[in-house]
């Protein structure tokens, strides 16, 4: 195991951090069930943007252990997904933020980004969590890998429901959008289901 097993990704917008209370929350649980420790982490106080980061969208990293963490800021481009690709995983297991990501760079496809399928159900992405829109409504798969943040804050402001949402149901919903720390939720972000290769 590396000296920092696992780490959180925080959006930093013209100097604020955003979403920390869900991060907090994240981090505190991973400690908790991982090391069985209490965290001694307080994100409040961990991030001090440096001078140079105040301004624009800003990626925060902090590789982490129970008792010591590491920390670098970085300049951050959204990336545009224009399709996806089901790849089916059945023994993929993600259920703290690794450090290690070996699972996902080895997950190779055709399209920009993969739909990791397990039992014929839709998990995540390899970078985030999906939501698809049906009649008005956006849904997240509840077999997701990792809950997200953004999924969480979502959840908690009841503007996402989690229901199972099988392989062969994706072209029953309108659109997809794929959300994570740095890509909050953003409908013009969204793109139809019919971009989906099964």
């Amino acid at each position: 195991m590396s000296l920092f097993p696992v780490f959180e990704t925080i959006a930093i917008i013209d100097g604020i951090p955003q979403n920390l209370a869900f991060h907090q929350a994240r981090m505190d649980n991973t400690i908790e069930k991982l090391f069985q420790k209490m965290s001694v982490f307080n994100l409040e106080e961990i991030i001090q943007v440096p001078t140079e980061y105040q301004n624009g969208l800003i990626k925060c990293r902090i590789d982490y252990n129970q008792q010591d963490f590491n920390i670098i800021f970085s300049a951050y481009q959204r990336r545009e997904i224009r399709n996806y690709q089901c790849v089916y995983l059945d023994d993929l297991d993600y259920t703290f933020k690794y450090t290690n990501r070996t699972i996902f760079e080895c997950i190779k496809v055709t399209k920009d980004e993969a739909v990791i399928i397990q039992d014929k159900k839709v998990t995540d992405c390899r970078i985030g969590n999906l939501i698809f829109l049906k009649d008005g409504i956006w849904y997240g798969p509840k077999n997701y890998l990792l809950k997200g943040t953004q999924l969480s804050r979502l959840l908690s402001e009841n503007q996402v429901q989690l229901k199972e949402i099988y392989t062969d149901e994706i072209h029953q919903y309108e659109k997809v959008m794929m959300i994570n720390a740095m890509n909050p939720f953003d409908e013009s972000r969204a793109i139809s289901t019919q971009h989906i290769t099964l």
